[in-house]
């Protein structure tokens, strides 16, 4: 199938905050437009986001992957990849899918790039790649949410996590 989702640009300002907020302005509106697609075919899509020559904040198109992972392509005009994105899929009662999972965080992380995820409940977060933690952007329904979605099966969802603090809340979630 294909998407219809074109890359998004945006002139670059120069000081670095508002770049970030560029970046994270491109990720909202790629993931708003790619839930419903990831809650009715169950599966992650991803891609990239970064700068061209011109200095624009640029998102690829969206790959599909798996009910458990998405391998983003780089984009062929980006000159710098500065982050990735991905959805979780539609939402699973068997699946804590509204926190990144240390497995994003890893990944990122050796990418050298920061993240940003979707979440079933419509939550939006962002991967410090470096630093190896998360922080919650918005909160549930922020972005468009699973019409199947329950809050709360796995317990309080905090603002901010470490890599440890995911891997301790993954291991926990499998008992």
């Amino acid at each position: 199938m294909r998407f219809l989702l074109a890359a998004f640009a945006f002139t670059l300002a120069t000081p670095a905050a508002a770049q970030d907020a560029q970046i994270t302005q491109a990720a909202r509106q790629v993931l708003s437009s790619l839930q419903a697609q990831s809650f009715r075919d169950d599966r992650e899509y991803c891609g990239t986001i970064g700068v061209d020559r011109a200095g624009r904040v640029l998102a690829t198109r969206a790959r599909r992957g798996g009910q458990n992972g998405c391998s983003p392509r780089r984009g062929r005009s980006m000159v710098d990849v500065l982050a990735s994105y991905h959805t979780h899929g539609a939402f699973s009662p068997n699946a804590d899918s509204e926190i990144p999972s240390p497995g994003d965080v890893r990944a990122d992380r050796r990418q050298g790039v920061d993240g940003y995820i979707a979440t079933p409940g419509g939550r939006l977060w962002f991967v410090d790649g470096a630093g190896a933690r998360v922080q919650l952007i918005c909160g549930p329904g922020c972005l468009p949410s699973d019409p199947w979605f329950v809050r709360g099966g796995f317990g309080v969802v905090a603002p901010a996590y470490t890599l440890t603090e995911l891997g301790a809340r993954a291991r926990e979630s499998r008992r």
